[in-house]
């Protein structure tokens, strides 16, 4: 099972520490191309939620942004690529009330007639204690796989009120050790997730039938897909679907 981000315990001279690095990436260049504006948002939204699923508290993160895009040259189009990211970047920000505190961008991403894709790639860091970190592999048969999800508005916006109060809840549910596992979704949606998280322990998934087949392989930016121990289910604090239990077929 891959991780979605580097966890790394500090080094002391004396003692122990517990206390843990976290950074995570966000990025889709598919969806970027598609739409700057929406492209950085979610890579906002994406690094923040795998932060929250690895353990995190989203409301200490830091980012720094790693920007490229296309020569602008006299373009008036051109100029209004990168524009259009930082706003969805800023809005995110804003919303939050997170800063970036660091970042890099090139305008000279171009080489004759071939362009590079739009691109703001948001990495955000945080701190942690290493008790409360989860891995995102299944960990026990019988648990149940919950998938928490993000609104969004008519624009494809997040409701970024809704967004905050999910990863506080998430935060919680896996301080309480009621979620075991989690991971983010991106553009593949669950089932590439379901496959991941099952691939670490040699686990497998049966996925409810209420689930709709297309609903299975659609884009899911900052939503989180999780395991949650069945007892303790009544220990989550915010609304979500139940998508199937986890098994022992490998």
């Amino acid at each position: 099972t891959p991780v979605q981000t580097m966890i790394a315990k500090l080094p002391v001279l004396r003692g122990k520490c517990d206390t843990v690095t976290m950074m995570s990436y966000g990025f889709d260049p598919y969806l970027s191309s598609w739409s700057p504006y929406h492209g950085a948002a979610y890579a906002v939204i994406s690094s923040v939620a795998k932060i929250v699923a690895a353990g995190g508290d989203h409301t200490k993160i830091r980012f720094t942004f790693q920007e490229y895009f296309r020569r602008l040259g006299n373009d008036p189009k051109r100029w209004g690529e990168p524009l259009a990211a930082l706003l969805g970047a800023y809005e995110a920000q804003m919303k939050f009330g997170l800063p970036s505190i660091g970042g890099k961008d090139s305008m000279s991403g171009s080489f004759n007639e071939i362009d590079v894709p739009n691109t703001l790639v948001s990495f955000a860091v945080d701190t942690a204690s290493s008790k409360d970190v989860i891995t995102p592999e299944f960990k026990k048969a019988g648990n149940t796989l919950v998938l928490f999800e993000i609104e969004r508005d008519e624009y494809d916006v997040p409701v970024y009120s809704q967004v905050m109060d999910l990863y506080n809840a998430v935060s919680k549910a896996i301080a309480d050790k009621a979620v075991v596992s989690a991971y983010t979704l991106n553009a593949k949606g669950m089932v590439e997730a379901v496959s991941k998280m099952a691939f670490g322990n040699m686990l497998g998934a049966d996925i409810s039938t209420d689930v709709a087949a297309d609903a299975l392989f659609a884009p899911m930016y900052g939503c989180i897909l999780a395991e949650v121990n069945t007892d303790k289910l009544d220990v989550i604090g915010c609304k979500y679907t139940v998508i199937g239990k986890v098994n022992d077929t490998a």
